[in-house]
C-alpha cells in the first residue's frame, strides 16, 4: 500500500549529489536493442507456462 504523498513526512535536507558520473560504468547498460521475444527466449519463458483464462 502507497502513502499519499500529502501524508509522507517532510525532510529538511538533502541527500548530496555527485556532480559528475564515472566515465566508464562498472556494468555496461544491458538489454538494450533487445526485443522483448528475444528477451523471454532468454528467460526460457514459453507460452504454455500460463493458463489462459
Amino acid at each position: 500500500m502507497t502513502v499519499p504523498e500529502e501524508n509522507r513526512p517532510k525532510t529538511q535536507t538533502t541527500d548530496e549529489i555527485p556532480e559528475h558520473r564515472d566515465e566508464n560504468p562498472s556494468r555496461p547498460p544491458g538489454a538494450t536493442g533487445r526485443t522483448l521475444r528475444e528477451a523471454l527466449e532468454e528467460a526460457e519463458v514459453r507460452p504454455d507456462d500460463y493458463d489462459e483464462q
